[in-house]
């Protein structure tokens, strides 16, 4: 694994810069090396990207990718030009990224209720042509094995990029679907001719943009440990809750080292002992069914626990309580 790290890609609030310093801090002392911003409610980046940034913005953003770098992490930019005052502006936001310290930029076409492959791929080629000292990466909008038959637009789409994607490109993929529980040689069965050397794993196993009714947590038990070991790039999309986001940044440190257990990381991130027993509750596998016993001790759990992580976990141990 060459590249591993995280994404700000979440729907909703998007971390401010104070909260982003925290965060590569933590990685620094992990052994994590990437940070992808892409922030979806940043409208410089995605829905206004042919709008000129304000110098604040863009101070910020050359101030933390300097930091960052101090750091050895590189910073990454996600970038979404998908109409066509988008595309009259697309050489010039680059160059704009590229004077604040940008070295990597990711062209990010998902969730579009339109897209044109070819208009994507003509773009990924401009930039990779124009800007040679930069690496550019791509997210298809067909990101998953789960869009492929959503209709007859996406398997058309899909079928045009395995023909069309150069073979020198970078490309993400989220599995098997957007949210995928399991991650394997399997995950990458519908590539067919393209090369998963060249694929960027981007998992959203953690995010809560979906608005789920709890939140997954395990100790990363969906992934084939040897399959992920062979990837080049490996990328966890966060929850945009920081104390939750720490943890998994040390849960992911782990899963290289494997120095600590599960519950002594859990212990070290302020959970409660009497919830590390129930952690499994948040397991996506696992069928919740409380008795009234485990219903009490959640109660119990949230009027007893206090640190800055129970103020994040409070609504999904409330839905758990009150499950069924």
């Amino acid at each position: 694994m060459k590249k591993v790290g995280l994404i700000e890609g979440f729907y909703g609030k998007s971390y401010e810069f104070s909260s982003r310093y925290e965060l590569i801090k933590s990685m620094s002392t992990s052994e994590l090396n990437y940070y992808l911003y892409a922030p979806k409610e940043d409208p410089f980046i995605r829905n206004n990207f042919d709008l000129t940034p304000s110098e604040s913005w863009q101070n910020e953003l050359k101030n933390f990718i300097a930091e960052a770098r101090n750091y050895d992490i590189d910073v990454g930019v996600g970038l979404t030009p998908y109409k066509e005052e988008h595309i009259k502006k697309f050489e010039k936001k680059i160059e704009s990224l590229v004077i604040l310290g940008c070295n990597n930029i990711s062209l990010l076409f998902d969730d579009l209720e339109t897209f044109d492959l070819d208009k994507q791929l003509y773009l990924y080629g401009l930039a990779k042509k124009e800007f040679p000292e930069i690496t550019f990466d791509f997210c298809p909008s067909v990101y998953c094995n789960e869009l492929i038959e959503k209709d007859l637009q996406h398997n058309e789409y899909f079928e045009q990029f395995l023909q069309k994607f150069p073979s020198d490109g970078t490309f993400y993929w989220t599995g098997n679907k957007v949210i995928s529980t399991n991650f394997s040689e399997e995950s990458e069965d519908k590539l067919v001719g393209l090369n998963s050397d060249h694929m960027l794993l981007w998992d959203n196993y953690f995010t809560i943009d979906s608005c789920p009714k709890k939140i997954n947590l395990t100790n990363f038990k969906h992934l084939d440990k040897n399959y992920i070991a062979e990837k080049n790039c490996y990328f966890v999309n966060m929850t945009g809750m920081m104390r939750t986001d720490q943890l998994i940044i040390a849960l992911l440190a782990n899963l290289k080292t494997g120095d600590k257990d599960f519950e002594e990381i859990l212990l070290e991130h302020g959970l409660n002992e009497d919830l590390i027993n129930m952690i499994y509750l948040f397991d996506p596998d696992t069928r919740v069914n409380l008795s009234e016993k485990d219903k009490k001790k959640l109660h119990d759990i949230m009027y007893t626990w206090f640190h800055p992580i129970k103020n994040e976990w409070y609504p999904y141990l409330h839905n758990l309580k009150n499950w069924g």
